[in-house]
């Protein structure tokens, strides 16, 4: 559908018939189980509980804001859509839950709230898309109060090796193990790090890297259609990605979730 078309369907209408809903969709709603779930238990041993305050930047249509929601934080979702945070608000109402939503620019937005500071601090599939994933990442850092935590997936070098080598494409796997941003294939811009490249980028900012989770191995490494298992096999699914030992798959996986935290007290 033509952008203008779609522009004036959302204005008018409230309707796109392209725009893809992360909340409504049956496969991102199983790795959106593995984002929460990863997170709470981070958040439970470090003293964080409802109705403790936590932000999501990039929220979309409200696929993390509406669990965490649930759970009995108190959430606010940025996004950068009007329509993707009409859905989310309609998909809280659904839920029974509330949370409040502001539109804006991550950037500018975090910029211009600088005293406002969450106990938790959550971007999901964002920074990787960005040329200012370091300016978005000390913003975060900035959001999240002392002893709180930040918690941001990236995109893995290995993710991209293992793209470029299934599609036998050895000049882009040769420029995802030379450098660590910009153009991949047929993509304007990514960037992507190793481990140790991530772990030393936390410690840049101030903050304690205390785990790097993958976020989809199973499916992604055995190319699995998650939309074909059923709701019970995509339990288990879950399941079995949270039993699997974060080393037992490396840095291959679609994403890596960073949990860092600021410290409690300032260094003097």
């Amino acid at each position: 559908m033509h952008k203008t078309v779609r522009k004036v369907l959302r204005a008018v209408a409230d309707y796109d018939p392209d725009y893809f809903d992360m909340y409504a969709d049956q496969a991102e709603a199983m790795f959106a189980r593995l984002y929460v779930e990863r997170i709470l238990r981070h958040a439970s041993a470090a003293g964080i509980r409802p109705p403790a305050s936590l932000l999501e930047a990039g929220c979309q249509a409200g696929r993390l804001v509406v669990p965490f929601a649930k759970a009995g934080f108190r959430v606010t979702g940025i996004d950068t859509s009007g329509f993707a945070l009409r859905r989310a608000r309609e998909h809280a109402k659904a839920a029974g839950v509330e949370a409040a939503f502001v539109q804006g620019d991550l950037l500018t937005v975090l910029r211009r709230r600088p005293a406002s500071q969450f106990d938790l601090v959550v971007c999901a599939e964002v920074v990787y898309l960005s040329p200012q994933h370091r300016q978005m990442l000390e913003a975060l850092a900035a959001a999240v109060r002392p002893g709180g935590l930040l918690c941001v997936s990236h995109r893995p070098k290995m993710y991209y090796l293992l793209e470029a080598l299934r599609q036998y494409d050895g000049a882009s796997a040769a420029e995802v193990l030379r450098r660590g941003e910009g153009p991949f294939r047929d993509s304007a811009y990514y960037n992507w790090q190793t481990q140790d490249e991530l772990r030393a980028l936390y410690r840049s900012l101030g903050l304690r890297c205390i785990a790097l989770h993958p976020i989809d191995r199973l499916a992604w490494l055995g190319q699995v259609d998650v939309k074909r298992l059923s709701q019970a096999q995509r339990a288990q699914w879950v399941q079995w990605e949270l039993e699997l030992p974060d080393e037992a798959a490396g840095g291959f996986a679609r994403y890596l979730l960073v949990v860092a935290q600021r410290p409690a007290a300032a260094h003097t």
